[in-house]
């Protein structure tokens, strides 16, 4: 398999080049798609025939992906923001997540949504917020960590034939790993993979987030602890069953996200951890490392107070753990 050091960037236009290569049905809607790459710059180059700069009216842009998803398409929306997302979140809800279901199975809607979330050089727009959409049935959700998994994902996420939100995080854009060069590599959704094993902690982490864990898990291998670190990669459905092994062989469990501690999907993990026959082979307390409860700030500065880093991540298995 030959192997190219790509940036996140360059993975996913890559991974767009090949799908529509290989599938006439793709069609690529969005602002600025076609002459600016849209707002992460993924779209340049790709066949302007099949792209369309829609109007800044993501309802309407979201309500017309999904009617022309359920007549033929294969439809890539790509939104500016998470705030834009937000806007166009009754369309994703009612017009493509439901489908499926008030049809008993007969309609399907295979559209990819991609959804920049982070702080990157969008102020104030920085916001994550992916358990508002992993709650919504029907509604699949990705975030990949790398450009690898950028790549193998957004295959996977183009070809299923339900819609699925791609949460791609503007501060990994530019972040460069090997990455497969073929056109049928492609990582499956709804699988969790193992980063990095260990004994000492389960570290459940992905997006943004997961560069800080693996940054903090050398730290932490200078000082004896070796971390194992979980990337559930689809966070709806998510792979469950990856986690709960893990928690048995470490007896420990941080989840560490950069959405709001409140109601975001760490609570969820946690739960299921609880809920599970693992209570009963955890020797602390659950503990999540996660993003504080306020508005994405408009200061780059401030923002990296927010979200966790790799000294908080340290810090919080020196908690969990009782180190001194």
């Amino acid at each position: 398999m030959e192997i190219k050091e790509l940036s996140f960037k360059e993975a996913m236009r890559q991974a767009l080049q090949e799908e529509m290569k290989a599938d006439q049905s793709i069609v690529v809607m969005g602002q600025d798609v076609r002459e600016n790459g849209g707002s992460c710059g993924i779209t340049l180059g790709l066949d302007e025939d099949r792209m369309l700069d829609t109007p800044s009216s993501e309802q309407a842009v979201i309500g017309a992906a999904a009617g022309a998803a359920m007549t033929g398409l294969r439809p890539i929306v790509e939104l500016a923001s998470m705030d834009q997302a937000l806007t166009a979140f009754g369309e994703l809800v009612h017009t493509a997540a439901r489908p499926f279901y008030w049809s008993k199975g007969k309609v399907n809607v295979p559209m990819t949504v991609i959804v920049p979330v982070g702080g990157g050089d969008q102020p104030q727009n920085g916001q994550t917020l992916e358990s508002l959409f992993a709650h919504i049935p029907g509604l699949k959700v990705v975030e990949p960590s790398n450009a690898a998994q950028g790549k193998g994902l957004l295959k996977a996420a183009i070809r299923d034939d339900n819609p699925v939100v791609f949460l791609i995080n503007r501060d990994l854009l530019g972040y460069k790993t090997q990455v497969p060069i073929e056109d049928e590599y492609v990582l499956p959704l709804g699988k969790s993979y193992t980063e990095r094993k260990g004994g000492s902690v389960t570290v459940v982490s992905w997006g943004a987030a997961l560069v800080s864990v693996l940054e903090a898990s050398v730290i932490l291998d200078h000082d004896g602890y070796n971390i194992e670190v979980i990337n559930p990669m689809t966070l709806a459905p998510m792979d469950m069953d990856t986690i709960y092994k893990s928690v048995k062989k470490t007896g420990h469990l941080l989840i560490v996200h950069d959405e709001n501690k409140t109601g975001g999907l760490g609570a969820e993990i946690s739960a299921s951890v609880a809920e599970s026959e693992c209570f009963d082979y955890l020797e602390a307390p659950i503990f999540r490392l996660c993003g504080l409860d306020v508005p994405m700030p408009y200061n780059k500065g401030l923002e990296d107070v927010v979200t966790p880093k790799a000294e908080d991540v340290v810090q919080s298995i020196y908690d969990l753990l009782g180190v001194d």
